[in-house]
């Protein structure tokens, strides 16, 4: 139909989480503390669509990806719902765009 459709993975929450875009291009996480994510097996060109729950008010220090932000700076998590960001590598730096906010 000209569609394209992907599955959405949900990541197994830890102190060290991987974003692999091999898991697929939409990603759900739940977080159960704040968190220092790492990436997996990006090569350039890929993204991934992540939807962060963050439980308890908590937040994701970015800082092992060395993230570029649109806007400048990493996004407030939503302390209900999902913060929805998508992450791309274009050569081999990281952006990361804040989509928004969303109800579960």
């Amino acid at each position: 139909t000209g569609c394209i459709t992907d599955d959405t993975y949900t990541i197994t929450d830890g102190a060290a989480f991987a974003i692999d875009p091999r898991n697929g291009a939409v990603q759900t996480v739940t977080l159960g503390a704040s968190r220092t994510p790492v990436v997996a097996n990006f090569n350039a060109g890929d993204l991934v669509e992540l939807r962060i729950a963050d439980g308890s008010a908590y937040t994701i220090t970015w800082s092992t990806i060395g993230v570029v932000w649109v806007g400048g700076s990493a996004p407030t998590l939503a302390t209900s719902g999902y913060t929805i960001i998508t992450l791309e590598r274009i050569g081999s730096t990281y952006y990361g765009k804040n989509i928004g906010d969303v109800a579960s």
